[in-house]
């Protein structure tokens, strides 16, 4: 079956979203801005603990660049990447028109297309382990990338009712098989990869959340020491 649906069905992992409906749906609908809206609290609470000022920072799936401008912002030097020629088009306009000249925009994807050589402070991956295959070899690349004592922040989708729906959803009218895990699940992966889990939070329309944030640092001496 699962054969069946790769050739038949279900579209590229690459396949990307265009920029203008992905940020119509999040800024324009009452659904999309809640969910945002839910998102962005875990996302800026988590940078909030461990973001300095001096950090170079990875960002796996900038897409239209949501965090990618705030994070820019605060830190040293942001590398954005992103698999979607379309959304980095739209990220380096938007980059333009807030005039920031610490970011660095380059197309890649995990595991292997990464198209990086750096090592950084901190890697931030918002939405993007849904899709990736194979997990565990994704995480693993993101773990190797980051100095001793850097951090990540990243989700994946949870298995929740809302988590489950929405994997629905996805195979059904996006034609894109997704990654579900307990939250029990995605600790044992994280720190399978060499990262310890430091926080998790749900996000979502309901209590268990459609997606949990972790928050992850690195093996090694803390970089402020």
């Amino acid at each position: 079956m699962k054969d069946f649906l790769s050739r038949v069905w279900l579209r590229s992992n690459q396949a990307g979203w265009n920029p203008h409906i992905f940020e119509w749906y999040f800024r324009s609908t009452p659904i999309g801005r809640s969910f945002r809206t839910r998102e962005e609290d875990m996302v800026f609470g988590f940078l909030g603990t461990v973001l300095k000022p001096h950090h170079a920072v990875l960002e796996i799936g900038s897409g239209t660049g949501n965090y990618t401008v705030p994070v820019a912002s605060r830190c040293a030097e942001v590398v954005a990447v992103d698999s979607s020629p379309g959304m980095l088009r739209y990220l380096r306009e938007r980059c333009h028109y807030a005039n920031l000249d610490n970011l660095d925009l380059r197309l890649g994807h995990l595991p292997g297309g990464l198209g990086v050589s750096e090592i950084f402070d901190g890697v931030l991956a918002v939405g993007v382990l849904n899709y990736v295959e194979p997990l565990e070899e994704s995480l693993h690349k993101l773990s190797s990338i980051l100095k001793p004592g850097g951090w990540a922040v990243f989700n994946l989708p949870v298995s929740t009712p809302e988590g489950w729906l929405y994997a629905l959803e996805e195979l059904l009218l996006h034609r894109r098989r997704i990654n579900i895990l307990s939250v029990e699940e995605m600790i044992g992966l994280t720190e399978r990869v060499g990262l310890k889990v430091q926080a998790t939070a749900p996000a979502g329309l309901s209590k268990g959340g459609i997606t949990c944030f972790l928050l992850a640092t690195s093996q090694g001496v803390d970089q402020e020491e």
